[in-house]
């Protein structure tokens, strides 16, 4: 077990009484808000230049179908409505893109339009650009509603998690849907991986990107603090099982991680033209032994 702090690439990192890590010092909000706009989307730091491959592209949407078949059986029982998405964080746009051919309206913000028109162009007049905290109180003032918030891979990046999670209690229909994608950090198979040597630092921490380090109870007890009861809580690809292997370790050997990439890439295409259900209800498991690189959480109005 993981002692209560801890002091991964010299970041000293404490467990807060939900039950993740966090950073101990975190950044202000407006070094984040100039980080975000002008480096990591602008200056080639992230990955929002990319081009993709027509595989990455399909497992990108393989992905977004899944989540969005929980979400349909949620609504399953309601009268058929044109529905509407948030999507705070929206990126490059495939969230968005892909729920506008599902006839939903949608709704996208970020601090940068250049990764949806980098990738989705035709999703930009469904953007609000600027800080989202503040377009996230625009919105509640203006008293919309909202039948999915979609968080995918955001709440790691903020400094206040509960703050966001409570604010977007706001914004949705007493019937409808959170859904919270985070990487799963900490975990038994990083702890094992550490604890005997196969990898020679805690790769999963990286500052000033990421301030709060997630696990399946953490990310439950946050959002039940905030007003919302968990539906359904998967996890993701286990590419952390690349690392037992000293010919797949991407962590000591930075050259190989493309390798593991696609083989995740294209094992998880696989599984979804196998069943998309199924693919789900093996990453149930998987989360409950807290396992997989990423937790995704489906939560309701308590």
């Amino acid at each position: 077990m993981i002692n209560s702090t801890a002091k991964p690439d010299s970041v000293e990192m404490v467990k807060n009484r939900f039950g993740f890590f966090e950073m101990k010092h975190k950044p202000d909000e407006k070094t984040l808000e100039n980080y975000y706009a002008h480096k990591y989307y602008q200056e080639s730091l992230g990955y929002y230049d990319k081009e993709y491959t027509p595989e990455e592209i399909q497992y990108f949407l393989n992905k977004i179908e899944q989540r969005f078949k929980v979400i349909q059986s949620h609504f399953a029982e309601e009268p058929q409505q044109t529905r509407k998405l948030l999507d705070v964080g929206c990126g490059e746009g495939w969230t968005l893109q892909y729920f506008k051919k599902q006839s939903w309206q949608v709704l996208g913000l970020d601090y940068s339009e250049s990764g949806c028109k980098g990738h989705n162009p035709d999703c930009l007049d469904d953007l609000m650009i600027g800080n989202i905290y503040a377009n996230l109180d625009r919105l509640a003032e203006q008293d919309e509603l909202f039948d999915c918030i979609w968080l995918d891979n955001v709440l790691e990046h903020v400094i206040d998690p509960y703050a966001l999670v409570e604010q977007c209690r706001k914004l949705v229909h007493s019937s409808g849907m959170l859904v919270i994608e985070v990487p799963n950090d900490f975990s038994p198979s990083q702890e094992r991986l550490y604890k005997e040597g196969y990898i020679s630092r805690q790769f999963w921490v990286q500052t000033p990107d990421h301030i709060s380090y997630f696990n399946r109870d953490g990310l439950i007890n946050l959002c039940s603090e905030a007003g919302w009861r968990d539906v359904l809580i998967m996890a993701d690809y286990w590419i952390d099982f690349d690392l037992f292997n000293p010919n797949s370790n991407y962590v000591e050997n930075p050259s190989i991680g493309k390798a593991s990439h696609y083989a995740r890439v294209k094992i998880e295409n696989l599984l979804h033209d196998i069943s998309p259900e199924k693919t789900n209800r093996l990453y149930e498991v998987l989360a409950e032994m807290g396992l997989g690189r990423q937790i995704i959480g489906f939560f309701k109005p308590a």
